[in-house]
């Protein structure tokens, strides 16, 4: 039954692990199937060690809650306190039967054991790459999981809590005009959502990067709460195990941290913290990190991206670093002895391209929260000329590309029309549940994940998305060289027929000469 010999203490902290999941899961279909407003007052905590009894009393009072909220739970609860009783006293086998059964009665996901799944005499996994196969198995056949496979499942983020290392394959990002799709949705959640949703089927990651960081901040305002923050690093691994090398896995760290306030002084340590962080990332086989821009002035950003991407250990042909700038944040242009701010949105843009070529990191991203929560969608902060004026002036210089902040179903296709490499979509506007009130989250809403993907895949095919595709195509071609005079002309007339949104006239002139 299991992957590893356990003394009784861990068997029984496993055991509490599948308890807390099983009512994390009822918690979850109970307020997608709940027809009132969501409701949550606390923010996601800060994990903390405690004893096998804290961790007991902690599942008592999420109980009451569970119940206070959802008074339809009472005989699950009370048959959760049954099963809590009994951990001291029972068997781990005969505990872990009986947390099955109750999964199987409340939530219905558990297959026979003989059914499609392991075979009753049959080994369970016994390594992080073979539990990443059976994950890729599970996905692929689109069934159920026995209970054997849950444990091995189980069992494996506790070895990744306890320092086991990943050796699997990852899957960089692609190159501009190259990759299944040219804008990629960057699917955004902590870490748990993309567990139990976006890495359950086949179809959720094709044209997707897998991105992990933290969402939730309430309704603080940007100086107080950044944006988006970083995630936890085990969330970060038991993603890589359940993706493997089916889709780029990216990460957010974060804005730098100046302690004293003077640059100079701060920058060693901050500069040291930050590529240690990232290195851990990139050793988990994240393909992309990505560095908030904020809180120094354009000189100072340059140097700390040039000392910041010396330090880091990565493979950096397929582990990308992107600098975030917030196009609401004014940024002071020092460089050759100036003092000019930069206020405007597209301006902001434009000198976030140069910072980044002049530092050295590989994408960029233009970020348009601000204090108001849910963000405003970034896609109206720009003008259709404005969005593609950035990603074409990026790409043409050898960056990557990226927007964020408020993106809902209908902006989707404004991105494609610019050949943005990739999209962040997710949290409350779209993936999550949130208190409007308190603006803390709740459950992950995989099933829009296939929406998302409709709405891209449509806006691709269309005219202005092809020719989006191939000026991103071009583009890149020409930062590398590899353009003739008769192409370079070519990709300047697609650029300005882009721009005023009138292309039909010149694929189909295209279209014609291929045919011919």
């Amino acid at each position: 039954m299991s992957m590893m010999k356990w003394n009784d203490d861990e068997a029984r902290r496993l055991l509490l692990g599948q308890l807390v999941s099983l009512v994390d899961g009822v918690r979850t279909l109970a307020i997608r199937t709940s027809p009132g407003p969501f409701r949550k007052h606390e923010p996601i905590a800060v994990f903390r060690p405690h004893t096998l009894q804290e961790l007991m009393s902690l599942v008592e009072l999420e109980l009451e809650k569970l119940v206070a909220d959802h008074a339809h739970l009472r005989d699950f609860a009370s048959a959760m306190r049954t099963l809590l009783h009994r951990l001291p006293s029972d068997s781990p086998r005969e505990l872990y039967d009986a947390v099955m059964d109750a999964a199987e009665q409340w939530l219905g996901d558990v297959a026979d054991e003989d059914a499609d799944g392991l075979r009753s005499d049959a080994a369970p996994p016994t390594q992080l790459e073979e539990v990443s196969l059976l994950i890729d198995d599970l996905r692929r056949e689109r069934r159920k999981t026995t209970r054997r496979e849950k444990l091995a499942i189980h069992t494996a983020h506790e070895a990744l809590a306890n320092g086991a290392r990943l050796h699997l394959p990852y899957k960089p990002l692609p190159v501009p005009g190259f990759g299944d799709t040219q804008t990629y949705m960057s699917v955004t959640d902590p870490g748990e959502g993309h567990i139990a949703g976006t890495t359950t089927r086949e179809d959720w990651l094709r044209g997707v990067l897998v991105h992990v960081e933290h969402l939730e901040r309430g309704h603080q305002d940007r100086e107080s709460v950044e944006s988006y923050r970083i995630p936890r690093i085990l969330n970060v691994a038991k993603v890589r195990l359940h993706v493997a090398g089916r889709a780029p896995v990216t990460s957010f760290i974060g804005r730098p941290m100046f302690d004293s306030g003077k640059f100079h002084l701060d920058l060693w340590k901050t500069v040291q913290t930050m590529a240690g962080t990232c290195t851990a990332m990139f050793q988990l086989g994240v393909a992309e990190c990505k560095v908030a821009m904020e809180r120094m002035t354009a000189s100072q950003i340059v140097e700390f991206m040039r000392c910041l991407r010396t330090n880091i250990l990565r493979d950096a042909r397929t582990q990308l670093l992107s600098a975030a700038f917030n196009l609401n944040t004014p940024i002071l242009d020092d460089r050759a002895g100036g003092s000019r701010l930069v206020t405007g949105r597209k301006e902001i843009g434009l000198l976030g391209i140069e910072l980044v070529k002049a530092g050295g990191f590989d994408k960029v991203t233009w970020d348009g929260s601000a204090d108001t929560y849910p963000s405003i969608p970034v896609m109206e902060q720009l003008t259709h000329a404005e969005a593609l004026a950035l990603v074409h002036g990026a790409h043409e210089r050898g960056l990557r590309t990226y927007f964020s902040a408020g993106f809902r179903f209908p902006h989707i296709p404004l991105a494609v029309y610019t050949g943005v490499d990739g999209v962040g979509i997710g949290g409350a506007q779209i993936l999550r549940y949130m208190d409007s009130q308190t603006g803390y989250h709740g459950p992950f809403q995989p099933e829009n994940i296939s929406r998302i993907l409709a709405i891209r895949d449509e806006a691709a095919r269309s005219p202005l998305g092809r020719a989006a595709a191939l000026l991103a195509r071009l583009d890149w071609m020409a930062s590398q060289g590899r353009l003739d005079d008769r192409q370079q002309e070519f990709r300047a007339g697609l650029y300005e027929a882009l721009s005023r949104q009138q292309v039909d006239e010149l694929l189909g002139d295209l279209d014609a000469r291929i045919a011919a």
